[in-house]
C-alpha cells in the first residue's frame, strides 16, 4: 500500500513541510504517478500538500475537488445514506445503487469545469440505445445511431445566469441579484443547501443517537427521516416553500429515473424498474416495411395486441399494480370526483 509518513500539524498552522515527509519508498512513488497520470499526480499532491495546512473542513473540500466532485466523504456517505431511505433497496436496486447521489453531485458541480459544456441540457435528438430501422425489410438494421444526448448544450447567456444563479446563490454571482429585493432576499444556492442540510442532518443524528446518520441502522435512519421530513427544516420561501429534505427527494427521483447520461439511473435499471424501455428512438415500436407497403411490429413491444407478458394461454391477464400504484390510482379516482370529473 502507497504510504506517505505525515508527523501532525496543527490544522492551520501553516507551519513549513518537514523534511521528515516522504514517501515509503521509490517503488511505491513511481506506481502511484503511472497510476494516476503524472499532471494528473502532481496535482492531487499539490493539493493534497497545500490541504494539510488547513482547518480539517477544508482540507476534505479541497481532496474532494481533487477527484472532480463537490461533497466530502462523510457528506457523500450522509447523502447516500438518505437517498436511500428515499427509495430503498428491496428486491430492486435502491437509489444509491441507482446514483443518484452522484447524479446530484454532478448537477452541483455542472460548471465547475470550465473547458466542459456545463452539464445541464443533454443534447439529441438519439442515444445509441437503439438501432436505425431498415424500412426496406421492415425490421432493425445493424446500424445505429450516436449518441448525441452526451454531448450537452451549452446554455444561453440568461439560461447560464440562472442555473448559477440556482448553484451558487444570486448574490454571488454577477448580474444575478437584479429580483432579490422585490423577492425578500437572496436566492440560496443549492451547494450551500446541501453543505448547510447534510451537516443538520448528522448534527441531529449524532445528538439523537450517538452516531453520524450513515453509520445508523437503516430503521433508525427512517425514524430521523420521518422527524426531518415533518419540520426540522423550515421552508425556504424563495424555492417555493421547498424545505431541504423535499429538495433531496426531488433529485433523487430525477437521478434513479433520468436519462443515464446526467449520472444517475445506471444501467438502466431505473427505467427497468418502471416497465419503462426509455428512449427507444430511433428505431420506435412499429417498423415501416417497403416490403410490404405496412408496419411491421416488434414482437416484444406490440402495438395492436396485448404485451407478451399480459397473456397467459392465449388469455389477457393484466399484470396486477403494485400497492404504491393502488393507491396513487385510487388517490386520482378521489380528486376526480371531487372535482366532479
Amino acid at each position: 500500500m502507497l504510504q506517505l509518513k505525515l508527523p501532525r500539524v496543527p490544522a492551520g498552522s501553516g507551519a513549513p513541510l518537514p523534511p521528515e515527509w516522504r514517501w515509503e519508498n521509490d517503488a511505491a512513488r513511481r506506481s502511484a504517478v503511472v497510476l494516476l497520470g503524472r499532471r494528473e499526480f502532481l496535482k492531487a499532491a499539490t493539493i493534497l500538500l497545500a490541504a494539510l495546512a488547513v482547518p480539517v473542513t477544508r482540507a476534505r473540500r479541497a481532496l474532494a475537488r481533487v477527484r472532480g466532485g463537490f461533497f466530502t466523504a462523510q457528506e457523500l456517505a450522509t447523502l447516500e445514506a438518505l437517498v436511500d431511505r428515499i427509495l430503498p433497496p428491496d428486491h430492486d436496486p435502491g437509489a444509491k445503487a441507482l446514483g443518484a447521489a452522484a447524479y446530484i453531485e454532478g448537477l452541483l458541480t455542472a460548471f465547475d469545469d470550465p473547458g466542459r459544456v456545463a452539464r445541464i441540457f443533454a443534447g439529441g435528438p438519439f442515444s445509441n440505445r437503439n438501432a436505425f430501422p431498415d424500412n426496406k425489410k421492415g425490421k432493425p438494421s445493424r446500424k445505429r445511431p450516436k449518441n448525441d444526448l452526451k454531448n450537452f448544450i451549452p446554455p444561453t447567456r440568461v439560461q447560464e445566469l440562472r442555473w448559477r444563479a440556482e448553484l451558487f446563490g444570486s448574490d454571488q454571482v454577477p448580474g444575478a441579484a437584479f429580483n432579490d429585493a422585490a423577492l425578500g432576499g437572496p436566492l440560496v444556492g443549492l451547494r450551500q443547501i446541501y453543505r448547510d442540510g447534510l451537516k443538520k442532518v448528522d448534527d441531529m443524528a449524532t445528538a439523537m443517537s450517538g452516531k453520524s446518520y450513515a453509520k445508523l441502522p437503516p430503521a433508525e435512519q427512517d425514524q430521523l427521516l420521518v422527524l426531518f421530513d415533518a419540520g426540522a427544516f423550515q421552508p425556504d420561501a424563495r424555492r417555493g416553500g421547498l424545505t431541504f429534505i423535499s429538495i433531496v427527494i426531488e433529485h433523487t427521483l430525477e437521478g434513479c429515473f433520468a436519462l443515464p447520461e446526467y449520472g444517475g439511473n445506471r444501467g438502466r435499471r431505473g427505467w427497468k424498474m418502471l416497465g419503462l424501455e426509455g428512449d427507444n428512438q430511433p428505431l420506435g415500436f412499429s417498423i415501416y416495411s417497403e416490403a410490404k407497403d405496412g408496419y411491421n411490429e416488434r414482437a416484444h413491444h406490440p402495438m395492436s395486441t396485448a404485451n407478451p407478458d399480459e397473456l397467459r394461454h392465449g388469455v389477457l391477464t393484466p399484470r396486477p399494480i403494485s400497492t404504491d400504484a393502488s393507491g396513487i390510482q385510487d388517490s386520482i379516482i378521489m380528486l376526480a370526483g371531487l372535482f366532479g370529473e
